[in-house]
């Protein structure tokens, strides 16, 4: 790689990387959208939604032991094929009839589900390759801040696509995004040198080991879980809040589903200010408290200022959690355990919104959508009280101390 080529090798790898995530949330936003659209349904919304992100449960860790035995850039080039098979597949479910439909979707979420089990993992094992180790917190967090823009434009792009082109025109755009995203990774080589096939598998397990024996790595994780559980409630049920609470249209939708990403971008950057300030263990504790509060009330509120007030303040929450939470795992890592670590942070980052979305898309049709959300937020404070109560040591969490 050349000197100029060097210096603006993570840049451009940060842009592939929102392109791809932007296009891959598309698909899932996607998965959501036709199934409450078309089949008013938002159980088969939930599960299509897990399965967008439950395969990297099994899945993820293979993709771990791929990025030992091979350049974890291939891995990516390979594995964003996986959602242009999704995308073949949603453009398949217009066409047919209603009885081959929800079959199709469900295909459709799976593929999308391959290719997050390898390309998250993959391009956080990629960034090393791209910055100095001095650097590579901070280029961790801007790289979860590409994921959380993906996450939070996704919906804004869509709802403008489809009002002026149809779905037609989603699927185009999602389509031209993940070619750019490939194009600009392809002259972003490094050079790779592969560890042995039968070594990656011991190396999963001594990093599984060293959480395990690493208190605040291992409560780090417990932690991101928990506040991932507030994501799958907000893809699933926030498209019908907007809708039936807030009486908006499709493009205002996708603007007020676009502020979460303005806000969790927001609390990241609040985040880095924050971060010397003391009491990171509480700070994390409660801002997820907060969050979760904030869903409750958006299911009940139907004024669009204050719901607009409390989905900014909320994200901006999970935000200032979310990037405490990955600046944490990775000071706390050494380097021969940094990859595994990140990985399993991912696995955690996928897995458990699936999870959350299918079960909150299945409390919302068996009850409606505030008593789903009073549910799923109950089980995240009695969760985080435990931690309160139990994980002494994450509480009494200062500061990262550096040097």
């Amino acid at each position: 790689m050349s000197a100029s080529m060097s210096r603006l090798a993570l840049p451009t790898f940060l842009l592939s990387c929102l392109l791809a995530f932007l296009a891959g949330h598309m698909v899932n936003y996607s998965i959501i959208f036709i199934a409450l659209e078309k089949f008013e349904s938002h159980s088969l919304a939930g599960i299509g939604y897990g399965l967008c992100f439950g395969p990297p449960l099994i899945l993820g860790w293979l993709a771990g032991v791929y990025c030992d035995r091979y350049s974890p850039r291939r891995v990516i080039l390979l594995a964003q094929n996986s959602y242009f098979i999704s995308l073949i597949l949603i453009y398949l479910l217009l066409q047919f009839t209603a009885e081959w439909q929800p079959a199709l979707l469900l295909l459709a979420a799976f593929f999308s589900g391959v290719a997050w089990s390898f390309v998250a993992p993959a391009r956080f094992a990629t960034l090393p390759f791209y910055v100095s180790p001095t650097k590579l917190a901070g280029a961790t967090i801007a790289l979860n801040l590409m994921v959380m823009t993906g996450f939070g434009l996704a919906p804004m792009l869509l709802k403008q696509v489809k009002v002026t082109w149809g779905w037609d025109g989603v699927l185009v755009t999602a389509v031209a995004l993940l070619m750019l995203s490939t194009l600009l990774l392809l002259p972003l080589r490094f050079q790779f040198n592969a560890k042995a096939a039968d070594k990656a598998f011991i190396e999963i397990k001594n990093s599984l080991a060293f959480v395990r024996d690493t208190v605040l790595v291992k409560q780090l994780l417990l932690l991101a879980a928990i506040a991932y559980l507030l994501m799958g409630p907000m893809q699933v049920l926030l498209p019908t809040i907007a809708e039936q609470n807030l009486q908006l249209d499709e493009t205002a939708q996708g603007n007020y589903l676009s502020l979460v990403a303005f806000s969790l971008i927001l609390g990241g950057l609040l985040a880095m200010v924050l971060k010397n300030t003391g009491k990171l263990g509480l700070q994390m504790m409660f801002t997820i408290l907060i969050a979760a509060a904030g869903i409750v009330y958006l299911g009940m509120e139907s004024n669009l200022y204050r719901s607009v007030a409390v989905l900014i303040i909320s994200s901006m929450c999970g935000g200032i959690a979310i990037s405490y939470l990955v600046a944490g795992l990775q000071h706390y890592s050494p380097d021969e355990h940094r990859g595994r670590i990140m990985s399993f942070y991912t696995i955690v980052g996928q897995v458990i919104p699936a999870a959350s979305g299918v079960g909150a898309g299945l409390l919302a049709q068996v009850f409606d959508i505030p008593t789903a959300l009073k549910i799923c937020s109950g089980f995240i404070v009695l969760s985080l009280v435990c931690c309160l109560i139990f994980l002494k040591p994450i509480r009494r969490l200062e500061t990262y101390q550096h040097g």
